[in-house]
């Protein structure tokens, strides 16, 4: 196996060089080039630095679809790894799932009633084969997206669900509670593994991507790095205000967004931020910054999206080693935008848009629509990656 893979990797180097030199002589350094990017990207440590393009040419703004499907705000969205559907959640209790192309939707719950209640959280399977959801009725339920059912509803939570996220390429599944603990449970035996304990206070985002880990954050203000395997977690401190967002762009850096108004950036060598950007989305009239209400990553790249209620996406790059962090675009969105999801392919940006916030009633802006946003990030449909 290890003779033939090496075979097809000379191979395809051959061919490039062929392509761009016409010369027979292919360099061998291309060959450990490509050896070492492998590894990288099964290792989880590969890394791109696609936010320049943006920079250079920033998403066109006058194709932006907006999908409606939801009576009451949008609180969590999710998307398959093939980046072909897509699922809304709502304060409605209703869940909805598109087709990213072609826009049809198609509600998936309840089956039995026209309105059931709130959902809170939202995640689905890079394998497209799960699609799992929680909030008020403190159950983490599972859909079998294939089969059109549902497939199971896990008690142990004892209060609302506010977040869910998958470990990448698995059905292993993390969710976090207003009852301070995380879960995981095993989709392949429809079972519960264990529950980590922690946070002092409700947890309100959670993310994971290849390792068994998780990064969760908290209105105790903390971020927390949880190695299941190693039966250990890191805490780490840097807002004076809930975080309420988090996602990961590596397995080593991640960041999280506030309701103090600042983006941070962290790594896993560091207690206290790499880079934080106070006010990221602005201030109100009485001079208090916007809350980041969700935040997402264009995984293994420098370029991470955030969220707020002040009319505007916000693209940034995460600049010398996640030390600095630079907006390179601004993509109008009205509304509060509580949820963000990258396509893996880097074609496109969702964002679940609501009148409200989707922690709470605190305020309201009547001009917003309750959808989900489909942003392109390149004129031509290509892919950033």
């Amino acid at each position: 196996l290890a003779k033939q893979y090496l075979a097809t990797v000379a191979e395809e180097t051959k061919k490039k060089d062929d392509e761009k030199e016409d010369d027979l002589n292919f360099n061998r350094d291309a060959i450990a080039h490509r050896l070492h990017a492998d590894v990288q990207e099964a290792r989880g440590r590969a890394y791109s630095n696609v936010a320049t393009k943006l920079k250079d040419t920033p998403p066109p703004t006058d194709n932006i679809r907006v999908l409606r499907g939801h009576k009451l705000p949008v609180t969590a969205i999710a998307m398959t790894g093939d980046d072909t559907t897509a699922f809304t959640a709502s304060k409605d209790g209703t869940i909805v799932q598109w087709d990213v192309e072609s826009g049809a939707k198609h509600r998936i719950h309840p089956t039995d009633s026209k309105f059931g209640k709130g959902v809170a959280s939202m995640a689905a399977s890079s394998d497209g084969k799960f699609l799992a959801f929680g909030g008020k009725d403190k159950l983490v339920h599972v859909w079998d997206v294939r089969g059109g059912c549902l497939a199971d509803s896990f008690k142990g939570h004892r209060d609302t669900i506010t977040c869910l996220a998958f470990q990448r390429g698995t059905h292993e599944l993390f969710s976090g509670s207003n009852d301070r603990t995380i879960k995981i449970w095993n989709l392949d035996e429809m079972c519960y593994v264990e529950t980590l304990f922690g946070h002092q206070a409700e947890i309100t985002s959670i993310a994971s991507l290849a390792k068994e880990r998780c990064v969760s954050v908290s209105r105790d203000r903390t971020l927390r790095l949880w190695k299941v395997v190693e039966e250990s977690q890191l805490i780490f401190r840097g807002h004076n205000a809930s975080i309420d967002c988090t996602t990961m762009s590596t397995e080593e850096w991640f960041a999280a967004g506030s309701a103090d108004g600042g983006l941070s950036l962290w790594s896993t060598l560091k207690k206290k931020p790499t880079a934080v950007r106070r006010a990221a989305h602005g201030s109100d009239a009485n001079n208090i910054p916007n809350w980041i209400s969700s935040v997402a990553s264009l995984h293994h790249t420098d370029l991470i999206a955030s969220g707020s209620c002040d009319g505007f996406v916000r693209l940034w790059e995460c600049r010398a080693d996640n030390s600095k962090l630079h907006e390179v675009a601004a993509v109008p969105v009205p509304g509060f935008v509580n949820g963000l999801a990258f396509a893996s392919s880097g074609r496109f940006l969702l964002a679940g848009v609501g009148q409200e916030h989707r922690l709470g009633r605190w305020t309201r802006d009547a001009t917003a629509r309750n959808g989900l946003a489909i942003v392109p990030l390149t004129a031509d449909g290509s892919s950033l990656l």
